[in-house]
Formats: structure tokens, sequence, C-alpha cells
């Protein structure tokens, strides 16, 4: 896997440093933007690399949508707010609905939820979803809808199956290392439908208490893809590949 070409597919980045260490390390980052603004940023931060730094890919993939935390402040209408510029990203996401870390009522994040949904299907673009702790609730709504759903970090005894017939792609991070549920998870997914993630560095920092960097990415991610080839009882490189594969397909190289 050594130099490689390696995708985080669900990342969050806030500066133009920990992009340029991303590309310098090979690993292609899916960076989620939150809001219009956000969007912006990122494309002006790829628009300084493009101008200052020669690499060998710099194509910018970015996700928009808004995460369930923020869904009371688009409430009236969400198409207003990035209609236009999910038209120019390969994924809508990621949405959702929580019911653990959110105070938002679940009225508010189920319509926006399902606006987001109706918008990525006029698009017929792919979606990452949030689920904590709604996870039946979000089953039941996507299950009528023909997208290619990506399930962001599912950390779930249950609904499993349910996520799997349904066709989903699991983003899959170094949460594998400690948690039961998504080695379970990991298991019982077939291996086209796998994919990496890190959650981005703070992520990283709040799962496992300690400092990272964004030279530790390509690491992690690459511990990732060996605990789930160890898991799917196949050779790392095959799993490497696997993995590749899945995420070009998804966004369309």
């Amino acid at each position: 896997m050594k130099n490689k070409k390696i995708y985080d597919f669900h990342t969050h980045i806030a500066d133009l440093e920990t992009i340029e260490k991303y590309y310098e390390s090979n690993v292609i980052p899916v960076i989620n933007c939150q809001n219009a603004d956000e969007f912006k940023k990122i494309n002006k931060m790829f628009e300084t690399i493009k101008n200052n730094r020669s690499f060998e890919e710099i194509r910018p993939f970015m996700s928009i949508g808004i995460h369930p935390h923020d869904s009371w402040k688009y409430e009236k209408d969400i198409s207003d707010v990035y209609e236009e510029i999910i038209k120019k990203v390969p994924l809508v996401g990621e949405v959702g609905m929580d019911g653990c870390w959110c105070d938002v009522s679940f009225d508010i994040q189920e319509k926006v939820f399902r606006e987001s949904l109706n918008l990525a299907k006029k698009y017929n673009k792919a979606v990452i979803l949030h689920t904590k702790s709604m996870e039946k609730r979000i089953y039941e709504i996507i299950k009528d809808y023909d997208l290619d759903f990506i399930v962001h970090w599912y950390s779930c005894k249950d609904y499993i199956k349910e996520f799997i017939d349904k066709g989903c792609y699991f983003t899959v991070g170094p949460a594998i290392l400690i948690d039961e549920n998504i080695r379970s998870l990991v298991k019982r997914a077939p291996i086209d439908r796998l994919l990496l993630e890190t959650d981005g560095i703070e992520a990283l920092e709040w799962l496992f208490k300690k400092d990272y960097r964004a030279e530790d990415i390509r690491r992690s991610l690459e511990v990732v893809c060996e605990e789930i080839s160890l898991l799917k009882n196949m050779s790392k490189e095959e799993m490497f590949q696997n993995l590749q594969k899945n995420s070009e397909r998804l966004l369309k190289i």
C-alpha cells in the first residue's frame, strides 16, 4: 500500500495546510461541507493549492449537506441554501437524524432530511448518512429512494441486515479497533460496499484522546485497511484494491 493513492471518503478539513498534507501523503480527501460558506472556503483553498503547488491529482472532492445539528436553521426552505452547490459536488451529506447528541426536534430533523433526499434524487447524487441513534427511522425513510447511500460511522448492532439489503455502502474508520459493533458490521458487509474514513483529525483526537497531525492520516487509514482485511480473511493488497475501486465508483472516476 505504500505510496499508493488512498481515499479518506469522509473527512472534515478547516485549513489549507491540512489539505496539502493529505495530497503530499497521496491521500485523497472527500471533504464534508456543512454550509455554503464552508464550501466556498474549501474551494478557495484548492484554488490556492493549484496556483502554488504541483500535485499529480488535485481534483477536489466534496460533499455538501445540512447536518442534523443545523437543521433548525434551514427549516423553511433548504433549496435556497444549497441546491446550486449540490449540482457541483458528487455527494450530498452528511445528512440524516440524530437522537443522541442533537437537541433539535425530530420533526424538524426529518423535514430537512427528506428535503435533502429529494434534492439528491433530483440531481441523482449519492448520499452520506448520519444515523446516530436513529437507525430504524432513517432506514424506513430511505428504503423508498433509489439512490446510492453511504452510511457514515455506523456503530449500531441492529438493522445491519436492512442497510446491507438496501445496498448501502459503509465508511469505516479507526473506531474499528475498539468498537465491536463496527467489527460485526464489517464481517457482514459485502467487500464491494466498504469505504475508508477518518471523519477528520478532531474526530480521531476525540476517539483516542490524544493528539493527531495531518501527517498521521495516511497511517490511520492503512491500519483500518489492514484490520478490515483480517476480518474479511483477505490479503491487505486485495482489500486495498477493493476499497480504492469502491471509492472511485462512487466518485465516478
